[in-house]
């Protein structure tokens, strides 16, 4: 649903956000010298909209991280759209088991 770049000084988003979760998952993926790439893999066995809704949730989780200056050279490679949309209820955070910042 979509890719992120770290710098690489972060040793994984594991160091930043709960391990992986029932709704979603990270898959390092190739990436160019000096980041990391990583590709959210949301469960899609819901529905569209709760799949909608997690990606949102997980994305806006991050790039909160990033404004706080805690996520080095963070960047959505793509997916970016995700965060264009408003959350439909305030359950997708709950589902998607984020930490709280």
């Amino acid at each position: 649903m979509a890719v992120v770049e770290i710098g690489n000084e972060v040793d994984g988003l594991d160091e930043l956000m709960q391990a992986d979760g029932p709704l979603y998952r990270w898959k390092a993926i190739d990436s160019p010298k000096g980041f990391v790439w990583y590709e959210l893999q949301v469960d899609s066995a819901g529905s569209e909209s709760r799949a909608a809704r997690t990606a949102w949730s997980v994305l806006s989780a991050l790039q909160r991280l990033a404004d706080q200056d805690r996520l080095p050279d963070f960047r959505i490679v793509s997916g970016g759209e995700w965060l264009n949309m408003a959350p439909i209820d305030t359950q997708a955070a709950d589902e998607s088991r984020l930490p709280p910042l």
